[in-house]
């Protein structure tokens, strides 16, 4: 709000410590106004859902869509950056004789794991009970 630059160990600061509390000030009387005016949603009152169209119960303050609207909507799950993926694992290729490689897929996905989880899982549970055998 002042244009001072400032430097926080929080990636979502956007206010310095001066500005902060000017702009709570800001959003407190934005809210009053909001409220007053009676275009604020109040938790427990009747709403109707913009996507279906059925009257539901408002159970927080930022619901906008009833349960059955918010559970069908899927967020996108992000995929880590190629740089991230460099950055934090190692990559490891192996391979297994023909025709196990869908048998382990197979079992895998009856533990409800992926290849690598139960690959991970199999090297630990090694290291527990094989750690006095060098």
């Amino acid at each position: 709000m002042c244009g001072m630059e400032f430097q926080t160990p929080s990636s979502r600061a956007k206010y310095c410590i001066y500005c902060r509390d000017k702009a709570q000030v800001q959003r407190n009387r934005a809210y009053a106004e909001k409220k007053k005016s009676g275009s604020s949603v109040t938790v427990g009152s009747e709403q109707i859902c913009p996507k279906c169209g059925k009257t539901f119960t408002v159970t927080s303050g930022s619901q906008k869509y009833c349960k059955d609207c918010v559970s069908t909507t899927k967020r996108k799950k992000v995929q880590p950056t190629a740089e991230y993926l460099k950055e934090n694992y190692d990559y490891i290729r192996f391979n297994v004789p023909k025709g196990e490689g869908d048998e382990i897929k197979a079992y895998a996905q009856e533990l409800g794991m992926t290849v690598k989880y139960l690959m991970l899982a199999a090297l630990k549970e090694y290291r527990e009970h094989h750690s006095d055998k060098e």
